[in-house]
């Protein structure tokens, strides 16, 4: 329970002649000019009532008359004090005066990236955060609102022209290659941008991920930008999270959607030193904090989606956990009950696809093989129970199906996490003595060859190859013919060009390794393996 507060023993006296910066960050302003210390010290653009109507009225002052400039000065003197009361939390009335540069237009300047179905999604998202009138154009004069002064025309108010390059990099391909395309509507723009326009953390870590992308994407892995943002990212990140802990701040929500952010920022970065899994280890803390909110507090939607977000990557991360020597479990019982809840309105989601009660099956096939795996000399044969759940297991996969309602993509992509299910069951009982030409390697034999055919009928450029890293480095791990690598290898490589993930390429390299060790070495359980004798860390998410 965090401490409580103590109760300030003097009023919080707000400057209202101060800069517009301060005023906007709620802060107290020294009153110096023509930059005040709070901007300087902070690196921020200090923003005056009387410099910021000179500087947008310059060119046409000559040719304004003096009393429609009289009118205009005493307009934004009435208007002023109203800015001390606008924080971040009104940035989509105030930041966004202008539309951003949309998909089609970044995508013939920023990169290569196939067209995406945008148009809507990016409609549906700058809803929430437009001034409330027609777009602005960049050399329109600045105009009062109501009873209060805007800021300069600039949908990130403090942020030099890099941060538009990164935003616009993010809404036209990042956001576009995070997403499977399962549904229409695009949640890490529609839920994660607007978001972001109300804090500043998870402003910059959407400007974070967009640079990490970009940077393997251009194959420049020391890219400057991407390494600078990367670090003030992680130190804002932690700082949220100590203030937290302290009590300081009670709203779980941004912290929540954060760590999730940079789970899928190492995602994107290919980071291979497991950074991904303390992102998931606070992630998991915050978001049972979250889940007590109501929904006045926090929209079903946005629930919904951070539930699918945290579920899915924890789900395909425990394969990195060695189940011979650690029970860990990255999905505990309450957060799978909460995703077994969106199983009743056939849930299909941007990450998990329509296969999310396949996933929700890791859990029990891990805590399954961990049983028989651990390092306790010879494995004990399977009991009574063990049998019966090993039965359960197979059967509600072989039972599964995809929704019908999905596209032939999502059923395609739900095919192969099927047949990849199977194999991590039967694999599990790799630690038995088996014949090699047994009904044991036959079960495996025919989910790796089913599960090669789904993947040959599906283009590896369509977006949902985005989610499927994990079934293919289930299946992969498995292969043991040359031509089947080859296909593989050849798909994911197709995947690294068309996406630019880093995940991928990881994948791809994890998968080289196997494919060099013995087969009673390789399989899905031994993928932690190959990861720590080559320090190769990773998450399939």
């Amino acid at each position: 329970m965090p401490p409580v507060r103590r109760q300030r023993t003097e009023p919080i006296v707000r400057v209202r002649t101060g800069c517009l910066t301060c005023r906007r960050r709620k802060k107290k302003c020294d009153e110096d000019r023509p930059a005040c210390r709070g901007c300087v010290r902070n690196k921020l653009t200090c923003l005056w009532p009387s410099n910021l109507l000179l500087s947008q009225h310059a060119s046409s002052a000559s040719s304004m008359a003096p009393d429609t400039m009289a009118q205009q000065d005493t307009q934004s003197q009435r208007a002023s004090p109203g800015c001390d009361s606008v924080g971040r939390e009104s940035l989509g009335s105030l930041d966004s005066p202008t539309s951003p540069p949309s998909p089609a237009q970044q995508s013939s300047t920023s990169d290569s990236a196939e067209p995406s179905s945008l148009a809507n999604e990016e409609h549906a998202l700058l809803q929430p955060i437009a001034l409330g009138s027609a777009s602005v154009e960049p050399n329109t004069p600045v105009m009062t609102v109501g009873d209060v002064v805007p800021r300069n025309l600039s949908m990130l108010p403090g942020y030099g022209q890099e941060s538009f390059q990164l935003l616009s990099h993010y809404l036209a391909t990042t956001a576009d290659c995070m997403a499977n395309g399962s549904t229409p509507v695009n949640p890490f723009l529609v839920q994660i941008v607007p978001l972001a326009f109300t804090s500043d953390l998870l402003l910059q870590l959407v400007l974070t991920q967009s640079a990490a992308h970009r940077a393997f994407r251009g194959r420049n892995e020391t890219d400057q930008v991407a390494q600078t943002h990367y670090t003030k990212a992680l130190q804002l990140f932690r700082r949220g999270v100590s203030e937290f802990i302290d009590g300081k701040e009670s709203n779980p929500l941004m912290l929540t959607v954060g760590a999730l952010v940079m789970c899928f920022t190492e995602t994107a970065k290919g980071d291979m030193n497991g950074t991904i899994f303390d992102h998931l280890s606070a992630a998991n803390t915050l978001l049972t904090r979250l889940l007590s909110l109501s929904d006045a507090a926090v929209p079903k939607e946005l629930k919904d989606f951070v539930i699918e977000y945290y579920t899915y990557t924890a789900a395909v991360s425990m394969i990195s956990i060695d189940a011979r020597v650690s029970p860990q479990l990255l999905l505990n019982f309450e957060l799978e009950q909460r995703a077994r809840s969106l199983l009743d309105s056939e849930y299909v989601g941007n990450l998990c696809g329509c296969w999310l009660e396949l996933l929700l099956l890791i859990p029990c096939i891990f805590d399954l093989g961990r049983q028989w795996m651990m390092y306790d000399g010879q494995p004990s044969m399977p009991t009574a129970d063990e049998i019966a759940m090993f039965g359960s297991l197979q059967a509600q996969i072989l039972q599964w199906s995809p929704y019908t309602s999905v596209t032939p993509e999502v059923f395609l992509a739900g095919r192969i996490f099927q047949q990849a299910m199977l194999l991590y069951l039967y694999t599990a009982l790799g630690c038995f003595s088996r014949t090699a030409n047994g009904m044991h390697q036959g079960l495996v034999q025919t989910a790796v060859a089913e599960g090669m055919s789904y993947l040959s009928q599906l283009s590896a450029t369509v977006r949902i190859n985005s989610g499927l890293c994990w079934p293919i480095a289930v299946i992969g791990s498995c292969l043991t013919h040359t031509q089947q690598q080859e296909e593989l290898r050849s798909r994911l490589n197709t995947m690294v060009r068309r996406f630019g993930l880093g995940n991928m390429q990881r994948t791809l390299l994890l998968l080289e390794h196997m494919w060099l060790v013995p087969l009673d070495e390789a399989g899905p359980w031994n993928i932690c393996r190959a990861m720590q004798q080559h320090q190769i860390w990773i998450s399939f998410a």
